[in-house]
């Protein structure tokens, strides 16, 4: 009797094993169902810009007016919006707003502490001797006059808070908590009518938390990285994993509108910051037949909204290295949107 409880046991577990491996082979594998149009945009960063020795307004309005970029994701870094505690100025952000409303083009704009680029967290300097009870006051302050000033701007589309909050990445001191990012979320919602977004890790996150929480779920899509003991990493899902995982997440969530690709990795990812590598050491992170590679890809995920994440590289090397092989790129996927 023993001998046949413990022999069915090992079956038990043996299909337990089994169908476990299956659905995650499953999961992993295959094609999204491909959308019947695909809207291309380009998050922005004038500080990328300024970092590789640019000029953030000129770079902004040649993809305005050479690539033809229509649809955007833009941050109001808070340190920016609010240099000096109770100082406000909006003016730098304003300008691209401006800039793009005058070409029709809609904008995302990214609030918060936690943001899109290094160091992730853009607080002020004058926070750091606050308290968290404090710091997490004067957060919320600032969010509410960045709404009142911003929501003048009918090409704002959705209002992003933070920037995958959940993700222990970056330089944040305190870390974010999602108990304040709740209380982001509620404080926007009592102020405007219009979508809330935020993003989690497409790779790293299960993306079921946050999505509980907003109207719209923007995701990053990473292919290689780097890791400071791997070395180079290759993620190995294929296109379906994505869609797969929005499906999830909306019948987890049914007021979860939909999930898009935020920040489709087209830029070098090296164990040194970008400036730091050669431009051998650039292209080898990140060729032109990857890029294609990586947009074919993405293209293939079901999603129907991907953000392009690399356009202040293209026009560096456009500019300073002559190389305009990967902004021609660019302008051919914005000009087929």
């Amino acid at each position: 009797m023993h001998r046949h409880l413990k022999r069915t046991f090992k079956i038990i577990l043996t299909v337990f094993f089994v169908l476990i491996v299956g659905f995650l082979i499953w999961f992993m594998s295959g094609e999204g169902v491909k959308p019947q149009k695909i809207t291309w945009g380009v998050t922005f960063s004038p500080r990328q810009t300024e970092y590789l020795g640019l000029n953030s307004g000129e770079v902004f309005q040649a993809l305005l007016d050479d690539m033809k970029v229509r649809n955007f994701r833009l941050m109001a870094p808070w340190y920016q919006i609010e240099p000096k505690e109770g100082q406000f100025d909006f003016s730098s952000v304003d300008w691209y707003l401006n800039e793009a409303a005058k070409r029709d083009a809609k904008v995302i704009l990214a609030l918060g502490r936690k943001l899109f680029r290094w160091p992730e967290c853009h607080e002020p300097l004058w926070t750091k001797s606050l308290s968290t009870d404090e710091f997490e006051s004067k957060l919320l302050a600032a969010l509410e006059q960045e709404i009142r000033h911003f929501k003048k701007f009918s090409n704002i589309t959705g209002w992003q808070i933070e920037n995958e909050v959940l993700l222990p990445f970056g330089e944040c001191s305190p870390r974010p908590n999602l108990e304040l990012f709740k209380k982001e979320i509620a404080l926007v919602r009592s102020l405007d009518n219009r979508p809330i977004i935020s993003t989690e890790s497409g790779e790293l996150s299960a993306w079921i938390q946050i999505s509980s929480l907003v109207d719209r779920l923007g995701v990053s899509l990473y292919r290689v990285t780097n890791n400071p003991v791997l070395g180079k990493i290759y993620y190995p899902f294929r296109p379906g994993f994505y869609q797969k995982k929005a499906v999830f997440a909306k019948v987890l969530n049914p007021g979860l509108q939909d999930v898009f690709i935020s920040e489709l990795q087209l830029e070098p990812w090296g164990d040194k910051p970008l400036r730091e590598l050669t431009l051998a050491e650039q292209y080898d992170r990140m060729s032109l037949e990857r890029t294609k590679s990586i947009i074919d890809y993405a293209s293939r995920t079901g999603l129907s909204e991907i953000y392009l994440w690399g356009a202040e590289w293209w026009y560096w090397l456009k500019e300073v290295h002559k190389d305009a092989r990967f902004w021609e790129i660019g302008k051919e996927l914005l000009s087929n949107k």
